[in-house]
């Protein structure tokens, strides 16, 4: 097996097998089966009744295979075999999807406010830098040449919070971009929707609709002439937007929201009274054409106490009779900031006391103390006395504490990760996961000092009940019944904003018009879920063929082999037969070839050919990724195909990763296959 290729799951279609037991059972029930959907088999079960009554039954009736579906992301593998997969009944994703370059893209920040960016500017900071233009006077650190340059910015935007669709909840999470490219000049159409977004995106662009991953063009059902102009749109269509709009919300009623602003109310009053968030108000405010009250206070207009601070003509009498700040704020019965505050607004000039002693007052003294009068310190010292148990009669007296307490504290604390992570963070004593942990001993250290550093003597409490382990004297008991708990009985929720995820709806797209050419971007999504919010739209993240990997080979980046592909070494046979040896000396020269290819790719791009073009000779089969989507039946169907012993050998050791997440979806189904038809030439049901 080659050492780069990759299959990876983006997504798949949760409890395949009862889908395809819900369709079976639909074709030979007389009710509706949606309505017996609490009473569905589990997922196992639901795999032994399709592989019993649809494929060992032989009834030739596969049509539910068809509605799983599940989507592989296949990388580094020959452009040859990309081609071959191409032909079969699979859907390839290798299309260049777009979006024009006032699109914007959706981040969040840590405060949770939201921040766009436009994509053609992403661009522009992703290849080019900042845009504040620098000048350096001398050599850079990585030999740059001296004059003006823009400082790298990647790192920066790689952390930036990306706004995602979990497309398994339907509510919104966080990614990172891992690429910004532009796709050339293309032809773009404006999609505008029920609520008033507008998206520009060409027509392969994926967009999230309501019916799933869908190419805008399908979707819509376009039809466009030679010119690309919109001739009609035959298919009615719903996308997926950010956000969730509640119909019953205060905010979304222009004649409420334009009331309140009136009587003077904030941006946060407004969100108090709705629940929402401060983002949600602003958002409605610019949509209702209403302008909100600041809320913002000036320090001057602030009255505390009787106010008399306010009056000159009262300061200016105060100081003239020699007053300090402190003594006029006890007067005005105020802080003294706000003395100071006016008297410097009415341009007067502060009281200042002479300078004191050089020696500071608390020159030699340890602590702090009371200014209690000899009267007051001697009642103390007798309370203390007569009501202050000491000793054996304190209540936290627990045999004599030893002087070594607080190292045995520190360590214990820091021993305390490891603690946790030993009884996977479930509290020994309520048996609760994700509450705040303290490490116990379980011999208390009153008891026996010398087990104070064990590590077996420390278990896993969480705060409540650690406290109250101590407090009812309860040590004893719990050591005597202590057995390890790994397993939790309930997991505390993590707190959520308001309580409220942010979750996805539909709007229908009620008009397509063709915008003309435009130079349009790709971003590339990290993570699991490959999409991002464009102008409000949920859409796929785009993938477009760029020469960077080839001219990298040149320069050293990268390995030949990381590029292309060659098989390695060893005896073939060609289609009549004929054997041949593929050897060392053979495959060197080809990977000279490979280099030399390289090389003219990148003479020619430095002439100024264009990508596509300059890509024509480099060798047939550089390394390929792409996008698979399938079915259980087309899945197995390929596999019939292309993993039998005669298939192309690297079609076969595609089919063999395949294989192994087909396996973890499909258990039974794929138990079935292995043992009737994996690898014996047979056309799939």
């Amino acid at each position: 097996m080659d050492r780069f290729f990759t299959v990876e799951v983006l997504s798949q279609s949760i409890n395949p097998q009862q889908i395809i037991y819900a369709a079976m059972h639909q074709d030979y029930a007389e009710g509706f089966v949606w309505a017996e959907r609490d009473r569905f088999p589990d997922e196992a079960k639901a795999g032994e009744l399709v592989v019993r009554n649809l494929l060992l039954g032989n009834r030739g009736h596969y049509g539910p295979l068809e509605h799983p579906q599940i989507v592989l992301n296949c990388g580094f593998f020959p452009h040859s075999t990309m081609q071959q997969i191409r032909t079969h009944r699979v859907g390839i994703s290798f299309d260049v999807q777009c979006l024009a370059g006032d699109t914007e893209v959706t981040f969040v920040k840590t405060s949770g406010a939201l921040h766009k960016v436009k994509i053609a500017e992403l661009y522009d900071l992703w290849n080019n830098g900042e845009q504040a233009v620098r000048e350096r006077k001398i050599r850079g650190r990585q030999g740059e040449a001296p004059g003006e340059y823009r400082r790298d910015c990647q790192k920066r935007l790689r952390r930036m919070k990306l706004r995602v669709l979990n497309e398994a909840t339907g509510a919104f999470e966080i990614s990172h971009i891992q690429d910004v490219m532009c796709s050339g000049t293309q032809p773009v159409y404006r999609l505008t929707m029920a609520d008033g977004k507008t998206l520009d995106c060409t027509t392969n662009h994926r967009l999230f609709t309501s019916n799933g991953w869908q190419h805008m063009g399908d979707a819509v059902g376009l039809i466009t002439d030679d010119q690309h102009h919109v001739l009609a749109m035959t298919q009615s269509c719903e996308v997926m937007c950010n956000g969730l709009v509640r119909t019953d919300a205060l905010y979304s009623q222009k004649s409420w929201f334009v009331a309140q602003a009136q009587q003077g109310l904030t941006a946060r009053d407004l969100a108090e009274l709705c629940g929402c968030s401060i983002a949600v108000i602003g958002h409605w405010s610019k949509r209702h054409g209403v302008k909100l009250a600041s809320g913002r206070q000036r320090g001057l207009k602030t009255v505390v106490g009787n106010g008399l601070y306010r009056d000159r003509d009262w300061l200016e009498s105060q100081l003239a009779q020699g007053l300090h700040a402190d003594e006029i704020a006890q007067l005005a019965n105020c802080s003294i900031e706000a003395v100071k505050k006016w008297v410097y607004h009415h341009e007067l000039q502060l009281n200042k006391r002479p300078p004191g002693t050089t020696i500071p007052w608390n020159k030699g003294r340890g602590g702090y103390e009371l200014n209690l009068s000899p009267e007051s310190r001697a009642l103390r010292q007798l309370n203390a006395k007569q009501y202050t148990r000491r000793g054996a009669d304190s209540n936290f007296w627990k045999g004599g504490a030893s002087s070594d307490r607080t190292l045995i504290g520190a360590w214990t604390r820091q021993i305390a990760p490891q603690v946790h992570a030993k009884f996977d963070y479930v509290c020994q004593s309520c048996r609760q996961r994700g509450v705040e942990l303290h490490a116990h001993h379980l011999v208390p250290v009153f008891a026996d000092q010398s087990l104070a550093y064990e590590f077996d003597n420390l278990v896993t409490v969480c705060q409540q009940c650690h406290e109250d382990i101590h407090n009812q004297h309860r040590e004893a008991e719990f050591a005597k019944n202590f057995q390890p708990i790994l397993e939790p009985q309930s997991w505390v929720p993590k707190p959520k904003p308001n309580g409220r995820k942010l979750m996805t709806h539909p709007v229908k797209v009620v008009h397509v018009e063709f915008l003309g050419l435009q130079t349009t971007y790709d971003l590339e999504v990290a993570g699991q879920w490959h999409n991002f919010v464009a102008n409000g739209v949920v859409v796929h993240n785009s993938f477009r063929y760029t020469g960077s990997r080839i001219t990298d080979v040149v320069e050293g980046k990268r390995d030949v082999e990381e590029v292309f592909y060659l098989r390695p070494l060893g005896a073939y046979t060609d289609r009549q037969g004929k054997r041949y040896d593929y050897t060392e000396d053979i495959r060197q020269q080809d990977v000279e070839w490979c280099l030399a290819a390289c090389k003219r790719y990148q003479e020619r791009i430095h002439q100024g050919f264009s990508e596509e073009h300059a890509r024509g000779i480099i060798p047939f089969d550089v390394r390929q990724h792409w996008v698979m989507s399938a079915n259980v039946r087309s899945l197995m169907h390929l596999l019939d195909l292309r993993w039998k012993l005669d298939a192309q050998l690297e079609a076969q050791q595609l089919c063999e990763l395949i294989w192994n997440s087909f396996e973890k979806w499909t258990p039974a189904i794929a138990q079935w296959y292995e043992s009737n038809r994996a690898k014996k030439a047979r056309l799939a049901p």
